[in-house]
């Protein structure tokens, strides 16, 4: 995880129960309804919402804002 990513402490916990090799799939599978294409996700923030963690940040490819949802358990 880069410097500039920042997690609530909650979401923190969660995104580190998610293998390193899982985490790189996540973070570079993201969807952009821009460029209607998938892009890796940068400059993310992370929060859980309703017991998921979700990312938000911009795409890689033409910055527009994108999140990921990832489902708890």
């Amino acid at each position: 995880m880069m410097m500039r990513e920042k997690f609530s402490p909650q979401a923190l916990r969660l995104w580190n129960k998610v293998p390193v090799w899982a985490q790189e799939e996540l973070l570079s599978n993201v969807y952009c309804g821009k460029c209607k294409a998938m892009t890796t996700i940068v400059e993310f923030n992370g929060q859980v919402n309703g017991g998921d963690l979700v990312l938000t940040g911009v795409g890689k490819t033409c910055g527009s804002e994108v999140a990921r949802v990832i489902e708890s358990e």
